[in-house]
Formats: C-alpha cells, sequence, structure tokens
C-alpha cells in the first residue's frame, strides 16, 4: 500500500491487556518467583513475549472456556525453572465429559518462537536504522524440550471441538516433564454449549490477504542451482501448504497477476505476445493452472486480476514476434492506445473465463489507484462490458466510481462510505500508515489487534478484512520480518521454516487471532442479537481510548458471544 496519511482510529487490546475475554487474570505486575525445578502458568493468548521477558503476574494452572462446537480455541502456558532442565516431555489426556470425549488428538501444541521484529511501532518509511529485537511470533511446531533459568519457555495449545461432540463440560490435563523428576499439572475445564460454527468454506467473512505466489521461489531460486519453474508440478507442491494454511484461516480471494509489472517485473500469469502484424495474443495456461490449484485448496470463492493499473500503472510488457524479443508498452489511462489494449485483453480474457466459468468469480482489482486514473480505467471495463465485476483497496474515489465498484475496501478510518450494497464486497484495510491497530511485531502492538479487525467489521457492518501482504518475503533469513523501511509484520503474516524445496508454513500468533475474531463474527452473525449487537457498536466507539475498565466489559462482551 501506499503511504496514506490519515489517523487510525479505535485502537483495542493492546499491550497490557494480556487477560482480555481469556479467563487468565490480569498480569498485575507482580513477578512470581517459584522455588520448584520446574514452575509453570497459564498465560493469555494475547501476550507475545520477548527474548528474556519473564512471566509476571497470577500462577494460574486451570483454563476454562466456553466453546461451540467446531470451535478452535487458543491459550497460552509459560513454563520456567530456577536450573536447566532437559527432556522435557508433554503429556495431554483426553478430555472427558459425561456422554462422550474430547480426543487428545484435537489438542495441539506449538511453540512461539522469536523472530526479529522492532522495539516501537512505526508508520510508512519509520525505519531507517534498526536494532535488533527478538519477539515471540513464530509458532513452531517443533516441540521445545529444555529450559534454561534466563529464557521461558511459551507452549501455545489448541484444541480443535469436534462438531459432533455433545453439549456439556469436558476435563482434562497437560502433564509437563522434565529431568530430575521435575513435573508441573495444567488442567483444561471446557463447556460446549447447544450450537455449531459453520466449517471454515461455510464462513461470510470476507477475508482478502494478497498472495505474492513468486517469493519462496525466487528465495529458492536465487540460491539453488535445480530450479524450480514457475507454475510446474514441484512450484505447486512446494507452495500448496503454504495456501491450504491461508484457505484454513477462511481465505475468500485469489490473488492473481494479469500482466508483468502489475505486482514486480517479470511477474506474470498471463503471457501477452504481439505478433509482426501488430495482433494481440494471451497464454492463460499459467493462469488457469494457479487458480485451479487455488480452488482445489479450498479458496474459491473470488478471483482478484492484478491489474490493469498495476503498481507499473503504464507500462506492459510483452514478447514481440516482430523483433523476437521481449519488449515493454507505455500506455497512460484515458489514451486512445490504452482503450485499444485493453479492450483486446478484455475481449480475449472474457472469452476465456467464459469458458472456464469463472467470469462471475472474477473482480478486476486496483490498489489505490488515484481518483482520475481510477474513474478512466471504469469508464474502460464498463464500456467494454457492464456486467465486469472491479474492485479497489483506497479511498476519495468520486461517487460516480464508487457506484461502478463491486468489491471496495475503504482504509482503516476513512467514515465517508456510508451506503454499504448488499449485492456487492464492502471491506476495510489496515496498511502501513496505522500504527495500531496492525499487524506489526513490535513490542508495541499486541496480536489481540487481529482479533478486533473482525469486531470492528461486525460492529460497522463490514463485510470483511483486507490486507496487502501474506507473504510478500523479501529477506532471506526467515525469521527476519523487517522488510523494508515499514514496521516489522507489514510485509506479511506468516513465516517459513527455511528456502529450501521443502520448506513448511510457520503460522503466526497474528494469523491464529485473525482467524479467532473472525470465528466470533460468525456466531455473531448467527445469533444476531440485537442487544448484543448494539453493545459491540458501542465497545468498538468507544475503545479507541484504552482503559482498565474496558477490560471487564470485553470479556463480558465475548462470554456473551460464546453464550447466548
Amino acid at each position: 500500500m501506499k503511504n496514506l496519511k490519515i489517523c487510525a482510529i479505535v485502537v483495542l487490546l493492546l499491550g497490557n491487556l494480556s487477560g482480555i475475554a481469556d479467563d487468565t487474570p490480569i498480569n498485575d505486575g507482580n513477578t512470581v518467583n517459584g522455588s520448584d525445578a520446574l514452575n509453570g502458568s497459564f498465560e493469555s493468548k494475547f501476550k507475545r513475549y520477548s527474548v528474556g521477558q519473564m512471566f509476571t503476574g497470577i500462577q494460574e494452572m486451570n483454563w476454562s472456556d466456553t466453546v461451540w462446537r467446531n470451535d478452535r480455541i487458543h491459550k497460552q502456558i509459560v513454563l520456567w525453572s530456577d536450573r536447566a532442565l532437559n527432556d522435557v516431555r508433554y503429556e495431554v489426556s483426553d478430555l472427558v465429559g459425561t456422554e462422550g470425549y474430547i480426543p487428545a488428538a484435537s489438542v495441539s501444541l506449538r511453540f512461539p518462537s522469536y523472530v526479529l521484529g522492532d522495539l516501537q511501532t512505526g508508520s510508512c518509511d519509520a525505519f531507517t536504522q534498526r536494532t535488533d529485537t527478538f519477539i515471540a511470533d513464530a509458532l513452531s511446531s517443533e516441540k521445545v524440550t529444555s529450559i534454561t533459568p534466563g529464557e521461558p519457555v511459551k507452549v501455545w495449545v489448541t484444541i480443535d471441538i469436534p462438531d459432533n461432540v455433545h453439549e456439556g463440560k469436558y476435563s482434562g490435563t497437560m502433564l509437563v516433564k522434565g529431568s530430575d523428576d521435575a513435573e508441573q499439572k495444567f488442567t483444561f475445564d471446557i463447556l460446549v454449549v447447544n450450537k455449531t460454527l459453520p466449517p471454515v468454506a461455510d464462513w461470510s467473512y470476507h477475508l482478502d490477504l494478497w498472495q505474492f505466489p513468486f517469493q519462496l521461489l525466487s528465495l529458492y531460486n536465487s540460491s539453488h542451482a535445480d530450479k524450480i519453474k514457475p507454475f510446474s508440478a514441484e512450484y505447486f507442491r512446494l507452495i500448496k501448504p503454504f495456501y491450504a494454511l491461508l484457505a484454513d484461516a477462511g481465505q475468500k480471494a485469489i490473488t492473481t497477476y494479469i500482466k508483468d509489472g502489475a505486482v514486480l517485473d517479470g511477474q506474470t500469469m498471463i503471457k501477452w505476445n504481439r505478433n509482426d502484424s501488430g495482433m494481440w495474443t494471451y497464454d492463460f495456461s499459467d493462469f488457469d493452472a494457479y487458480v485451479e490449484h487455488m480452488m482445489q485448496w479450498g479458496i474459491k470463492k473470488q478471483i482478484n486480476c492484478f491489474s490493469i493499473a498495476g503498481w507499473n500503472s503504464r507500462s506492459i510488457a510483452y514478447f514481440d514476434g516482430a523483433t523476437s524479443s521481449n519488449s515493454k508498452l507505455e500506455v497512460k489511462a484515458g489514451s486512445p492506445d490504452f482503450t485499444a489494449v485493453w479492450n483486446s485483453f478484455l475481449d480475449a480474457f472474457k472469452k476465456h473465463l467464459k469458458a472456464k466459468g469463472w467470469f462471475d468469480k472474477t473482480v478486476l482489482y486496483m490498489d489505490e489507484t488515484t481518483d482520475g486514473e481510477m474513474s478512466e480505467i471504469v469508464k474502460v471495463i464498463k464500456q467494454h462490458d457492464k456486467r465486469w465485476k472491479i474492485g479497489i483497496a483506497g479511498h476519495n474515489v468520486r461517487k460516480e466510481t464508487e457506484e461502478n465498484l463491486y468489491d471496495y475496501a475503504t482504509i482503516l478510518g476513512y467514515n465517508k462510505l456510508t451506503q454499504f450494497r448488499g449485492d456487492r464486497i464492502n471491506t476495510f484495510y489496515t496498511s502501513c500508515s496505522q500504527t495500531n491497530p496492525n499487524n506489526y511485531v513490535s513490542i508495541q502492538n499486541s496480536p489481540a489487534e487481529m482479533t478486533w479487525m473482525a469486531w470492528h467489521a461486525a460492529a460497522l457492518g463490514f463485510n470483511g478484512y483486507l490486507r496487502w501482504a501474506y507473504d510478500y518475503w523479501t529477506k532471506e533469513n526467515p525469521i527476519d520480518v523487517r522488510d523494508g523501511s515499514n514496521c516489522a509484520g507489514d510485509f506479511s503474516m506468516i513465516y517459513r521454516t527455511d528456502n529450501s524445496s521443502s520448506s513448511k508454513p510457520v503460522s503466526s500468533m497474528r494469523l491464529e487471532l485473525l482467524r479467532e475474531g473472525i470465528q466470533d463474527y460468525e456466531k455473531i452473525r448467527i445469533l444476531n442479537n440485537a442487544t448484543l449487537n448494539e453493545e459491540l457498536k458501542q465497545f468498538s466507539a468507544t475503545s479507541g481510548a484504552y482503559a482498565p475498565s474496558l477490560v471487564p466489559s470485553a470479556q463480558g462482551l465475548l462470554k456473551k458471544i460464546s453464550t447466548l
């Protein structure tokens, strides 16, 4: 996203709000100094630790929560010791109720591991020099088997509630065992109510995290002699787990590139060719393969096509048959050449999409295009065929342009959009111009801000949330998310294990809590309770001015979502 100088609104769940809606006592600043070989406590899922940071607060060994069937819930555990412990093991029991049980296999353990973040939050281009700061945000599946006195171990506990479990209370335990017979016992008490969350594929929330499917490939190919060809079988094997994870979060839109330079030079899914007589032809085979795979992996509602006005808005790269070489054409929106070139493409693209059965899913998407340029682009598209769907992430478009938009994402804090239409997608987004709430990895940002995104959408009537980068990695170091000069985390929502051909996705606290907020959004929609909806609006409206009094109100609100 380009730099937009506006004021961000509504800051929620920041910093010390580590106990909101998580049934964990709010940290009171009293450090727990255990004398046993192994100490531990449940900790809020909203608490993100920096390196060397010790647990402070009230020690809690029981986790109580209220859930729907098909829910996914999270909790954090912190373990510490006054001496080195090795051979640390984790034993989770079934959660047993009066009419059945939740199997131990439904409980997964991951370990918040350190990535390179920032000490302070900041807006666009705020960082020219940085101090190495390690923050636990990446949820590694590799078990931590040792504890040192100076560094507590964090454990991220996730329970997937089966969709066929009987309502009622379910109880279980987790034993943590270390060397020298050191042991700690944690208990779970989960109340399942008589309501069922729909499967992810049926969620209504419009999550649109833009994909950058060339980035991991570029990082691999830059350091390996055995190159992987884009859109080959090996390429799709490489990226599948990353986008399966995204689908599981509720992603609705596929990000596609319809011209070279829509994002970066050399990246396109449609090859443009111009023969020696000046006629245009297009190769859609890579586009087809990518869309088909993404749909197979569960992302299938919408195909976003970037972009008639891309980051390099005027340039169109193509193969010139007359010279047998690659070339570029510069066309300006509103010019006869622009209209002629894009009419030719839209003729072929529409025919192809209709043959594939994808025309109704396709959205011609722009990113913060200027109002004047956007007006010219809309004119060309709608004169070609009024049935084309158009989308933009931006603001300040004129009324006649807005009326032609199918998917309109306005930046957080932009309040002029008041006419929500049921036949289109209305979302909001955060960019580098918001310090918080945002998805940054800094000491001054909380991952709870991602849960708030869905609350905000529910309160104001948005369909969902958009952000520009799910996986736009630019650094070779997979734990360094300080891309560019923006705040850490701005370029990506998840991590990767390495840059090899067997690289695996590593989820983040941010993504998991974004998904959890979407679950809340779906529950609010299903409940459709007037009192709850009004309380949610009031909470969203007042949460910009943080005060400790917001903590109990947030706890009560989330409890209502689960129990109404």
